[in-house]
């Protein structure tokens, strides 16, 4: 059998037996097309039982030269994942990744925060925007749901692909909470603690109450479909862009940041790794760096050992 045609038992095998989520099927499609495309030739498909780790060493030189060591090590989990299905189906004798030795760099970059000044701009941005909208306007309801939007993020930290695939039924607000179905499908309940998101969020509702459905998405683009992952991107930038906001904001940078300044202002880290949903406490962790990097600048910048007059640096 060739590459395509095992590709398609391999995501048929993880949507059906293994019911992985939409996503990981996505991007387990995505990264093995991009294997395809690096190794075979368009004239003749590559038989599954050819590849070699000399295919593995080309297709990770292509890598390298692109992307990060998150990034690679996450398609080479994809790759190792599939020759390991297709050995089991005796598709293979054997993986190709037997006996190849991968060395990738572990350093992990900081998660980028949006400051608060910055933050503050967007929203006030979009307040602005639907105060000066008619009332029930169409205008006037998507700037709700905009800032409902925006303050569901910053107040929960969710990911965008939990927001966007909230239900009505999961967004409780009478008991003020959410019910998110994370990585993993692991479910976990979030309390919305911000009055000014709760608020939003009654607002939200009640301008698309008509079109809401108790057992569909929450969240609704002007379609009355549900809104996208790519829709978020879109009105986060759109509100960066109208509050004159330098630099890069998504959706994502929402979550580091309402994680760093939790863990800035006392909350305890297993708290922060339950609201953020991570299965590993390792990976909330990485909060504490940043936090230690906002100390030390505060350090740096008021220390009052500066104010001593009294110099004594080593020359």
């Amino acid at each position: 059998m060739n590459l395509r045609e095992t590709t398609d038992l391999f995501i048929h095998h993880c949507r059906i037996e293994r019911n992985l989520s939409k996503l990981t099927i996505a991007a387990y499609k995505n990264d093995l097309k991009q294997f395809r495309l690096a190794i075979e030739s368009k004239e003749t498909p590559l038989l599954v039982a050819d590849i070699s780790k000399d295919h593995l060493r080309i297709y990770l030189s292509q890598l390298a030269a692109k992307y990060k060591p998150k990034s690679i090590k996450r398609k080479i989990a994809t790759l190792k994942t599939f020759f390991t299905f297709l050995e089991q189906e005796d598709h293979i004798s054997g993986s190709p990744f037997r006996k190849l030795r991968l060395r990738l760099s572990h350093e992990r970059s900081l998660p980028r925060n949006i400051p608060l000044p910055s933050l503050k701009k967007i929203l006030q941005c979009a307040h602005k925007l639907r105060e000066e909208s008619a009332y029930k306007s169409r205008q006037y309801c998507e700037t709700t749901r905009d800032i409902a939007v925006l303050e569901l993020l910053f107040s929960t930290g969710v990911r965008v692909s939990e927001l966007c695939s909230l239900t009505s039924e999961q967004v409780d607000l009478t008991n003020e909470m959410i019910q998110v179905v994370g990585k993993g499908k692991r479910e976990r309940a979030i309390p919305i603690c911000s009055t000014h998101a709760l608020s939003a969020l009654i607002r939200y509702r009640d301008c698309y109450a008509q079109h809401l459905s108790f057992k569909d998405a929450f969240f609704l683009n002007r379609d009355k479909r549900p809104l996208s992952d790519q829709s978020v991107r879109f009105l986060v930038n759109k509100y960066k862009n109208l509050a004159s906001v330098p630099g890069k904001v998504t959706p994502h940078m929402f979550r580091h940041t309402i994680a760093t300044l939790l863990l800035e202002n006392g909350a305890d880290i297993r708290n922060i790794q339950t609201l953020l949903g991570h299965s590993s406490l390792a990976v909330t962790e990485i909060y504490t760096h940043v936090s230690l990097a906002a100390q030390r600048e505060a350090l740096s910048r008021s220390h009052p050992r500066d104010g001593f007059g009294v110099d004594g640096s080593y020359r």
